[in-house]
This record gives C-alpha cells, structure tokens and sequence, in this order.
C-alpha cells in the first residue's frame, strides 16, 4: 500500500503558512499529475444504509446452534484447547479491554 502525502485541498481549505513575522502567507500548492493509477470514488446511499440495517437486526446476537454444539463438545471432552489459542484469546481479550 502507498501512502500519497502529497493532499491537495480546496481553495478555502488551504491551510496557511505562517512566517517568522507572525503574518501568514499562502503555502504553494503542488499541482495535481495524473500518475495513471486507478481511482475509486466510495458513496453509500441512505437504501444502503437501510438494508444493511435491516440485514443485521435479523442476525441473532446469540448463535444458539453453536453455543449448544460447544457444550457437547466440552461436557463430552472433545473441546480442545491449544495452549496458543488461549494466549491469543488471552491477549486479544486484553487488547479489546485497553482500546475499548
């Protein structure tokens, strides 16, 4: 991935320069070259926004079939841990706590 930092911004949003003096002077601006690559351009209407919305109240919160296959598998023995699942769950677990 590249990471352009080249932005240029509109001609009301141009931030300022601002010299020793204290007075500001307007930054000159790089002028925008077609390097070839493509572009994409991402809108998302409100019927988007809507059937997404709908689409995921009608996932359940709890998935019931799974919480029961899990008790099997532990009341039977057969769930089986690895000690590095664990630490993974572990720490992703701690991570969600700090940046939550």
């Amino acid at each position: 991935m590249r990471v352009d930092g080249s932005i240029t911004f509109p001609e009301n949003l141009q931030p300022e320069k601002v010299g020793r003096s204290g007075s500001s002077t307007q930054q000159s601006r790089p002028t925008p070259v077609d390097s070839g690559q493509d572009q994409a351009k991402l809108s998302v209407d409100s019927g988007t926004i809507q059937h997404l919305t709908s689409s995921l109240a009608q996932v359940p919160e709890i998935r019931q079939e799974r919480v029961n296959a899990l008790r099997q598998a532990v009341s039977d023995g057969s769930y089986q841990v690895s000690d590095q699942q664990l630490s993974d769950a572990i720490g992703s677990d701690m991570l969600g706590r700090v940046i939550g």
